[in-house]
């Protein structure tokens, strides 16, 4: 088993102790011979010592994970605090408890530099392909997107990877087609954390898109082109030019 280090411990117990103020404001000794600092420090120790043992079972790590967990939350809270303005990423150490907030904070630092990327350096628009055309079916007409690649106004990347279609109404006067990022989760798997019984959470998010129509543009929004209708049917807009990205 790993020795542990007393700046582990104390480094824990110490964001514990920053905590306090928010659960119980009326206790106001601090001190090391009052004895609920004498169990916070007992528990920070306990459980910079699980983190380190590989004899428990199953069901002992998954305790000592989830007790991990909540303590780590604390710790980030008090941290957070004190962090200046700005974008921030995870520091990795070694003996670092890690927690679903952290993996989610690296994922979404990471996301944010491309997306900020992408707004200020290349813009929103099409990059590629995204053609649109309108097609008449048995039921009416509908408009048909060629696979493409887009950059939306909030720096998301929009890949259409197939062809697209969304039908059109009976009758209107003139609509927008929009394109959005969108996410989608997939791939179910059982969770581990409850006691009883085994649901299952989504272990994958899918990067797709979505198609609407509206008659006027959003913020968040790719408009590929404009529709019109007249003499009884649906027609592309020749005078609307989509925008480019580069452009």
């Amino acid at each position: 088993m790993r020795k542990l280090s007393d700046k582990q411990w104390q480094s824990l117990a110490a964001a514990l102790r920053r905590q306090i103020p928010r659960v119980a404001p009326e206790w106001t000794d601090h001190n090391t011979h009052d004895p609920g600092i004498t169990v916070l420090e007992a528990l920070a120790y306990a459980l910079t010592d699980l983190q380190h043992r590989s004899a428990l079972d199953a069901r002992g790590r998954a305790l000592a994970q989830q007790i991990a967990q909540l303590a780590g939350s604390l710790a980030a809270g008090a941290g957070a605090e004190e962090c200046p303005p700005g974008m921030q990423r995870v520091n990795f150490f070694s003996g670092q408890m890690l927690s679903v907030d952290d993996f989610t904070a690296e994922q979404n630092y990471l996301r944010s530099k491309f997306r900020r990327l992408n707004r200020r350096l290349h813009g929103a628009g099409v990059v590629s392909g995204l053609g649109v055309k309108v097609e008449a079916t048995g039921r009416g007409a509908q408009i048909v997107i060629a696979p493409g690649f887009a950059i939306s106004p909030m720096g998301e990347e929009i890949e259409l990877c197939a062809p697209a279609s969304l039908p059109l109404p009976a009758t209107g006067t003139s609509l927008l087609v929009l394109l959005h990022y969108a996410e989608q989760p997939c791939r179910p798997v059982p969770a581990l954390t409850a006691e009883e019984g085994e649901p299952t959470v989504f272990s994958r998010i899918t990067e797709t898109f979505s198609v609407t129509l509206a008659p006027t543009v959003d913020d968040a929004a790719v408009a590929l082109t404009r529709v019109k209708f007249s003499r009884g049917r649906w027609m592309l807009d020749r005078k609307f030019k989509a925008a480019k990205v580069g452009d």
